[in-house]
């Protein structure tokens, strides 16, 4: 058995200035259902959190004025996560009391997909293959094969 050794991308994450890291990462924990994986700092200047092997880094800024997420400058969202059901996902973040930007969309571009806010309105969405692909193997009825 040979072993892969090439140089591989493992993870990704994206980075966020936050006013407030333990805040932050509070509300990360209890309303998107990620889990501290990294604390730095007395208070916390920087963490990362994870749901599901898809991180995120929080880093406090100390000037609050320069924190400028992507919708101030004209994008949708700061980070994306493909997940397995949109629905099931926004009703549970529905229920820990998110900030949703957008509900269920299903999108042209073949993506149902969401958007919550966090606390320094950083917009992350959330969205899968649309129509879903089915899990026993079969094609969907569109797609010819």
């Amino acid at each position: 058995m040979s072993v892969d050794l090439r140089p591989a991308l493992l993870r990704g994450a994206p980075y966020f200035p936050v006013t407030d890291v333990a805040a932050t990462l509070s509300y990360y924990q209890e309303v998107v259902g990620f889990r501290e994986e990294y604390r730095a700092g007395s208070p916390p200047e920087f963490a990362i959190c994870s749901r599901d092997g898809c991180g995120v880094m929080l880093r406090r800024s100390t000037e609050p004025s320069r924190i400028r997420p992507m919708e101030s400058q004209g994008g949708t969202w700061d980070a994306f996560f493909w997940v397995r059901d949109a629905e099931e996902l926004a009703a549970e973040f529905l229920a820990r009391g998110a900030t949703f930007v957008y509900g269920l969309v299903v999108q042209p571009y073949g993506v149902k997909e969401f958007a919550l806010r966090d606390l320094d309105g950083h917009v992350l969405g959330f969205g899968q293959q649309w129509p879903a692909a089915p899990t026993n193997g079969a094609r969907p009825a569109s797609d010819p094969g």
